[in-house]
């Protein structure tokens, strides 16, 4: 059965904060609103605590070390295995020049940590992640237009552990999705018994994203672009069967609810 482990969300932080860096765009005129969101998917932790120093858009007509204009220079942390099922926290948002936007830069501070049976662990930032972790967009923000991103970590292939049983340490190397939010929509419903807490997988040809069920059996997944998926169904309750449903269908800009479903007893 495939496997993966994608999706989750979380609190909402808006920051507005805007400066440019040596250029603007010039490419049309006025100003809109560039939006960042982050969300997660699941991970064997407790929590994964990442602290956001500050996020910036690159105007596509500069040079790299130019044309950065800042969306939001206000520090947070922001626990990612909170945001899951439909939950996203805005780690940026700020009036910038109408224009094209070719790349986002998060910058990630000390601090960082992870957290497993209660045990709390400090998390390696890389020198290359800590000067500004890079992702290539393509964002075309139009004037009085609010333009959305939203950035899908995945836990559990953006920690790496190190150092052996004895002197385990733990690394940030980040896998990030970067996601156009009117480009996706969702698929929603209910598992029971809701005791299973299972995990959700949605995949096709070419995604795979995942997320666990709440406390009372339901799941969102979210930011899914238009397609045809399989979810695969797994509880963590070994006396109960897992399952797979195909052919679900996903629509930009919608949620598809399946409904109920209700696993059998072995």
């Amino acid at each position: 059965m495939k496997k993966s482990v994608l999706t989750i969300a979380l609190m909402t932080l808006a920051v507005l904060a805007a400066g440019c860096s040596k250029s603007s765009p010039t490419s049309s005129s006025g100003s809109g609103t560039f939006q960042v969101n982050m969300v997660d998917s699941p991970g064997a932790f407790d929590a994964v605590n990442i602290v956001v120093d500050s996020v910036q858009a690159h105007v596509a007509s500069s040079d790299s070390t130019s044309g950065w204009v800042t969306l939001n220079s206000t520090a947070g942390t922001y626990d990612l295995l909170q945001l899951v099922n439909g939950v996203n926290a805005v780690i940026g948002k700020a009036v910038v020049p109408a224009g094209h936007y070719s790349q986002i830069r998060l910058f990630i501070g000390s601090g960082s940590n992870v957290v497993i049976a209660g045990t709390t662990y400090p998390l390696t930032i890389p020198s290359g992640v800590q000067s500004g972790l890079k992702l290539n967009v393509d964002a075309t923000i139009q004037s009085d237009i609010t333009y959305v991103l939203t950035l899908d970590f995945n836990v559990n292939e953006s920690i790496v552990t190190t150092g052996g049983v004895v002197n385990t340490q733990f690394m940030l190397k980040p896998v990030i999705r970067v996601i156009t939010t009117p480009s996706n929509g969702a698929i929603s419903g209910t598992v029971l018994p809701s005791s299973s807490r299972p995990s959700i997988t949605a995949f096709n040809s070419s995604d795979t994203v995942s997320t666990v069920a709440d406390t009372t059996g339901k799941f969102m997944i979210g930011y899914l672009p238009g397609g045809t998926y399989t979810l695969d169904i797994e509880p963590s309750d070994t006396t109960v069967n897992d399952t797979t449903i195909s052919n679900v269908s996903v629509t930009a800009g919608q949620t598809t609810n399946i409904g109920t479903i209700t696993l059998s007893a072995k």
